[in-house]
């Protein structure tokens, strides 16, 4: 049997971690897109790539967000830690990665 506490524990402490990130990331894009000084083509060279960077970091934190998030519901649901055809991912999986899925 899955010990769902600890699960949820380590998701709920990995979901406000995310949540950071994602806040962090949020706050230094809109600081480049409000950049004043660009002295010339390389500064903004410079910006556009830092700016690709950033979108795809967040757009890959809040996909791990919803996997959090529908990890905690299977949790609730007594559903976590199960295959759609009832048996069991090994402890040992969830451990190693607590978003896994069948």
């Amino acid at each position: 049997m899955i010990d769902t506490q600890k699960f949820e524990k380590i998701l709920k402490e990995r979901l406000a971690k995310v949540e950071s990130d994602i806040a962090m990331l949020l706050n230094e894009l809109e600081e480049i897109a409000t950049y004043e000084n660009i002295d010339d083509i390389e500064d903004l060279a410079e910006l556009k790539t830092i700016n690709d960077s950033n979108k795809a970091l967040l757009q890959r934190l809040l996909q791990e967000k919803k996997a959090i998030k529908k990890a905690l519901t299977k949790i609730k649901n007594g559903t976590y830690g199960k295959c759609a055809d009832g048996s069991e991912i090994p402890e040992e999986t969830l451990e190693a990665n607590p978003l896994h899925e069948c």
